[in-house]
């Protein structure tokens, strides 16, 4: 669904009034680094008045059904949502491994370089800026119009709204393209707190590392276990499988998917997986 560009220059009525302010950006991004297209995405960034949220939008989507529906359909995203308490640099990552989901605190300071270089963008004027973080060189453009010091991901401290941010090499291109008010703060404990009932293990971000490492050594270990012991059959994409070494192929094929969309958002975080 193409979405409009609708950016809102608030007025202070609508500040102090509305609970929360939601901006969606069109995110296009290469997780494998050497293709040549990027895969494109909407991501949600909600403003509330104690904290921030960002999300995949088709969280949004799913979340709308399952109301509608009384349903507990779930669903992941290759790009790790965060929540953080306002004016904070401390960000809570959520990301899953297998079946399990984790979540994990980590302290993102990004110290900002302002430049003079302004131009227009849908009606708003728009500041440079430039920062290094997560392994990559990042320029960003900001408005005063909007004054929340806030942006997608974990990118904030700006004196005003992040419209657009890139790095060097544009693998990773934001641009805001609509936005909202909300009368009430929504409500994301459902999908993104807990996933429909299953609350995130927490844990130090050395031990989900640790547990990504062991995924990706055996991805199938659970399923071949039960195999060896003669207890189940296992059955994907319409084929059952009742020996452990018949899975065989598709670890090899889950490894090769892993080491070629290894190029996160944060490459200094990128995981060094190691297949033998």
């Amino acid at each position: 669904m193409k979405i409009r560009i609708c950016l809102l220059i608030f007025m202070f009525y609508g500040l102090i009034t509305a609970q929360t302010h939601r901006y969606i950006y069109e995110l296009k991004y290469k997780l494998d680094s050497t293709q040549d297209e990027h895969t494109k995405k909407l991501m949600v960034l909600d403003i509330n008045p104690k904290d921030i949220k960002y999300y995949d939008y088709n969280f949004l989507v799913k979340d709308s059904i399952n109301r509608v529906t009384n349903s507990q359909n779930t669903n992941w995203s290759n790009q790790i949502p965060i929540s953080r308490k306002r004016n904070s640099n401390k960000n809570i990552n959520y990301q899953i491994v297998e079946l399990q989901i984790y979540s994990y605190l980590t302290n993102d300071e990004i110290k900002w370089t302002l430049h003079n270089e302004t131009q227009v963008y849908s009606d708003l004027e728009i500041q440079k800026a430039t920062a290094n973080f997560g392994g990559r060189k990042w320029i960003a453009w900001f408005t005063k119009e909007i004054p929340f010091s806030e942006g997608p991901y974990k990118f904030q401290g700006l004196p005003g709204l992040i419209i657009l941010l890139k790095d060097s090499q544009d693998q990773y291109v934001f641009s805001l393209v609509q936005s909202k008010n909300l009368k009430t703060t929504y409500d994301t404990s459902n999908f993104l707190e807990e996933r429909y009932g299953h609350k995130p293990l927490f844990v130090t971000e050395k031990i989900f590392v640790s547990k990504a490492l062991e995924y990706f050594k055996d991805p199938y270990h659970g399923i071949r276990e039960s195999l060896r012991n003669g207890n189940n059959t296992y059955e994907e994409n319409g084929v059952k499988y009742s020996n452990a070494n018949e899975l065989i192929p598709m670890i090899k094929r889950e490894q090769d998917f892993i080491l070629n969309h290894n190029n996160p958002i944060e490459r200094n975080k990128a995981i060094k997986y190691s297949k033998k």
